[in-house]
């Protein structure tokens, strides 16, 4: 494996060139099963490969940037690890059959009882009983649903998170899998390559109040919005859930007795974020409160633009 430049790093296209062939992924698949290093002659056995020149040849292509090798043996390098990770995640390869279910967790509005499915990289939340929270914009293009499908949203979850468990435990794990998100991008964060994001806040000036808006597709007035300055990441969502990592936000939850990583009830976190007022300031520049109530007590964050809270009152 050749470096292209004098520090030793590869290119996109030298670093993929590098995967390209079954073996190899089979010795980085194999070393990542590994708890210790493994001899030559370990590695060789692990693999269906009955020449050992060949399997060599393409060993020595993984060394020096996803292989490393030292007195104990073969081992992943961080560029190799993350390889497995990709691999094991089922992202870029598994297409799960999980069709839409009905689970015991009930609906933040309606007590109805919500029904979920994995799609494209996602599991997607629904209650029959009610219209659509959002317009289901992203995903597939073949994935339109019916506007009585009560499309609430869609939480990020890699088809590996399916494994083991039942439907009720997959949605669990999805929403703390999303709240993790959530709480790296409100860091500035992305979730994905640890760039950092940008933030904004989108206020639908003339906005319907009973159920789906027509003119910004979404039931909230006030929507948050972020994008990696470097990968395709991007995320969207009600204004509160852009606030998340805000230290009144956490304090006035915990305070309450709501914990947004394990909520004892999905649905308390939900309803609470779903039941704010929104109260849009003025559209230039744009000044947005949102104000959330639980047990008799209020707390109202003045947010700009960008998603920065300026001004806190409870």
């Amino acid at each position: 494996m050749t470096a292209n430049d004098a520090d030793g790093r590869l290119s996109p296209d030298e670093a993929f060139a590098a995967l390209g062939d079954e073996v190899r992924v089979g010795i980085l698949r194999s070393l990542g099963d590994a708890a210790e290093p493994l001899a030559f002659s370990e590695l060789y056995d692990r693999l269906p490969v009955e020449d050992t020149s060949r399997f060599n040849y393409h060993l020595g292509e993984l060394r020096g940037h996803f292989v490393r090798k030292d007195e104990a043996g073969y081992a992943l390098d961080h560029p190799g690890r993350r390889v497995v990770e990709a691999i094991r995640s089922g992202a870029v390869t598994d297409d799960p059959d999980f069709e839409r279910t009905s689970i015991d967790d009930r609906c933040p509005a309606c007590d109805g009882r919500l029904e979920i499915r994995w799609c494209d990289g996602s599991i997607e939340v629904f209650c029959p009983g009610c219209e659509n929270r959002w317009e289901r914009s992203s995903g597939r293009v073949d994935a339109a649903e019916e506007p009585e499908s009560g499309y609430l949203g869609r939480l990020p979850f890699p088809p590996a998170g399916l494994r083991n468990r039942e439907a009720e435990e997959a949605f669990r794990a999805a929403h703390a899998w999303t709240v993790v998100e959530l709480l790296a991008v409100g860091t500035g964060i992305c979730p994905r390559c640890a760039a950092t994001v940008e933030t904004e806040l989108d206020a639908c000036p003339d906005h319907e109040d009973d159920g789906t808006c027509s003119n910004c597709r979404s039931s909230f007035a006030v929507v948050f919005r972020a994008s990696c300055t470097n990968c395709p990441y991007h995320v969207g969502s009600a204004a509160a859930l852009g606030l998340l990592s805000s230290p009144a936000l956490l304090g006035f939850m915990l305070d309450h007795d709501i914990d947004p990583l394990a909520p004892r009830s999905v649905r308390l976190f939900d309803r609470f974020f779903s039941e704010y007022d929104e109260a849009i300031g003025s559209m230039d520049p744009l000044r947005v409160t949102l104000t959330f109530s639980l047990d008799g007590d209020e707390l109202a964050l003045r947010v700009d633009e960008s998603g920065e809270i300026v001004d806190v009152s409870s």
